[in-house]
């Protein structure tokens, strides 16, 4: 039997929680509501009232009443996570629910996100739906997003089957999943990807697993690199072959559509020393959807990605202020590291005769590269273009001379 915790505002959502809560037991587990109340009047009783919830955050009921709204939430968010964080240390819930419309998603989703990656998590949400920014409701963990379709406001025929599948989840998830992530005595390299740089990058790792190494791939648009980097200070990722850092012109232009708040990408490697092969794939251009294109769109030139996005083209010193900004970061480097850059071309459409073929801007970032990077920082640059299989089969072999220069055994088994 598992303790699923249900975050919840037990004065407005107190027919929805009485449901959920019916809904786990009948399920075989032990519903544990945590209130995130603010308002006056609480109808039901939780199991953590919101007072033993402010208490876990260092508040007390009558500090936060005599707050305005948003220094309430404030403080209730603060709250929640620390209770929810503890809860988890101390092994006495196996997954959690959250559910309400914007003010309890942010606060549920603040929560959830201190929980590692493989716990079970799942918001029901009126928010999640229509175009908004999904990084508001899962940030860059695993929660699962439920939309609930109709407001919170009574049971009715549809929160009856949105719970009720919202509670058969989370069941399957606490009986059948629930694994963590556990690398202890292995050593995994990250890989970065997208579409545009994709064979290339799947070449090199495929060469590198059929030698026994590990690899895991991320997808280098906001939430991927994110990811990556925690992953990297957590201590999960051991080398990095980054070949993928279109992230870095969103984070250029102030963050754009998926890639919005990936900022301080190659930092992680860099400064904790991992091996690190750097390559500038992707950093050519920006992707951007209909209402966030340029005003000089047309002088740039794009291409339709699909019916939904553009690849628009940089200026030459845009992606010339990019590659400082590159250089910048991996002088940070306390452990081996090299970058390539292939002068053919940094992505696919960039032969000879097509979109993002531009030579003359590649020699001046080589020029960058060669006059900026610190000593130690190797740098090498080749004849070839991003998507030739002889620069994949370089990257493979220089990531695999980084690691043995690391003092990797042969294969990903740590010694």
């Amino acid at each position: 039997m598992a303790v699923i915790a249900v975050i919840a505002c037990c004065d407005t959502k107190y027919h929805e929680i009485t449901f959920v809560q019916k809904r786990i037991a009948q399920t075989g587990h032990t519903p544990l509501v945590l209130d995130i109340s603010t308002g006056p009047h609480i109808p039901i009783r939780a199991d953590v009232s919101r007072e033993e919830v402010l208490a876990a955050g260092g508040y007390t009921w009558e500090q936060v009443h005599a707050m305005d709204k948003s220094g309430a939430i404030a403080a209730m968010t603060q709250s929640i996570s620390a209770l929810l964080v503890r809860l988890y240390q101390e092994k006495k819930i196996d997954g959690v629910i959250g559910m309400g419309g914007l003010q309890n998603t942010v606060v549920c989703s603040a929560a959830m996100r201190l929980l590692p990656i493989g716990f079970p998590k799942i918001i029901c949400s009126t928010i999640a739906s229509g175009f908004r920014y999904f990084d508001t409701v899962v940030g860059d963990k695993d929660i699962a997003v439920i939309p609930s379709i109709v407001d919170f406001a009574g049971v009715n025929p549809i929160t009856e089957a949105v719970l009720g599948n919202t509670v058969s989840a989370m069941a399957g998830m606490v009986e059948y999943g629930g694994k963590l992530i556990d690398t202890r005595g292995d050593r995994y390299i990250a890989t970065t990807l997208m579409g545009i740089t994709n064979d290339t990058v799947m070449r090199a790792s495929d060469r590198l697993s059929a030698e026994g190494r590990k690899m895991i791939s991320f997808h280098s648009t906001g939430i991927g690199g994110r990811v990556m980097e925690t992953l990297i200070r957590e201590g999960v990722i051991s080398a990095v072959m980054d070949l993928s850092l279109h992230e870095m012109t969103a984070e250029y232009f102030g963050g754009y559509g998926y890639s919005k708040g990936a900022d301080n990408r190659l930092l992680a490697a860099a400064e904790t020393g991992i091996p690190a092969l750097i390559c500038p794939g992707g950093i050519d251009f920006a992707c951007l959807r209909p209402d966030e294109l340029f005003d000089d769109e047309e002088e740039r030139g794009y291409v339709w990605h699909n019916k939904d996005l553009t690849h628009t083209r940089l200026y030459e010193h845009e992606i010339l202020d990019i590659t400082r900004t590159i250089v910048e970061r991996v002088n940070r480097s306390t452990g081996p590291a090299k970058v390539v850059l292939p002068m053919g071309g940094l992505r696919t459409l960039s032969y000879p005769g097509e979109l993002f073929y531009k030579p003359e801007t590649i020699e001046k970032m080589r020029v960058i590269f060669e006059e900026g990077l610190k000593p130690e920082v190797e740098f090498e640059a080749y004849d070839l273009n991003f998507c030739d299989p002889e620069f994949a089969d370089i990257c493979a072999r220089e990531m695999d001379r980084l690691l043995e220069k690391a003092g990797w055994p042969e294969g990903s088994k740590a010694e």
